[in-house]
């Protein structure tokens, strides 16, 4: 249970912190409103599945058939876990012409939407490279190793649909204030120190 609580700590952080997918949510949000930025949203979450679940798989063979680089595929996952707090802390503020660059028209195709969710996250790297590093440390390869896998999918994504569901209520209020470069980097520098904090937590293991 610990472990799985840890796993959801990254995951919390990871979707939390400020990127294209949030920023893509933010937009949608304060453009078409609520219910629609859902539908991109959606495209986002359902992209993180299927990300998941390709990853899960090609990770299950290796360690199923190599014990030794199951132990080499956790340390990187710790390592990188602090290659994502530096990134935090070096990530640029986001520049606010992202709202006026998106379309005014309030009659946007919701389709659209959903399917530029969903390209956005099944052509970024950073989502398989994020599972394949990270999955190796959150499982008992004594038990079950399919079933873990589809609990720790699931888990991430419903997170991440929670999480965008929130950014998207809130920057429907609050609009362009949510885009706020002084917020963002709050957020990352916090989160970039946790990020390491868990990093060094995973290597003392």
């Amino acid at each position: 249970m610990s472990g799985l609580l840890v796993f959801i700590t990254i995951a919390f952080l990871t979707l939390l912190s400020p990127g294209p997918g949030v920023l893509f949510t933010v937009t949608n949000s304060i453009n078409y409103g609520v219910k629609t930025a859902l539908f991109g949203i959606s495209g986002l979450i359902i992209g993180m599945f299927v990300i998941a679940v390709i990853s899960a798989s090609g990770v299950g063979l290796i360690i199923t058939s190599n014990p030794t680089i199951f132990t080499v595929l956790k340390f990187i996952g710790a390592f990188y876990l602090m290659y994502l707090g530096y990134k935090n802390f070096s990530k640029k503020i986001p520049s606010q012409d992202l709202i006026t660059d998106q379309q005014s028209d309030k009659n946007v195709s919701k389709s659209k939407l959903f399917y530029q969710g969903l390209l956005a996250s099944l052509l970024n790297p950073k989502t398989i490279v994020f599972f394949i590093a990270l999955f190796p440390q959150f499982i008992d390869i004594k038990k079950e190793i399919l079933n873990q896998f589809l609990v720790l999918s699931l888990t991430f994504c419903l997170i991440g649909f929670l999480i965008h569901l929130v950014y998207a209520n809130f920057s429907s209020i609050f609009k362009e204030k949510m885009l706020a470069g002084n917020n963002f980097s709050i957020l990352n520098k916090i989160s970039g120190a946790i990020f390491f904090l868990l990093a060094i937590l995973l290597i003392a293991q």
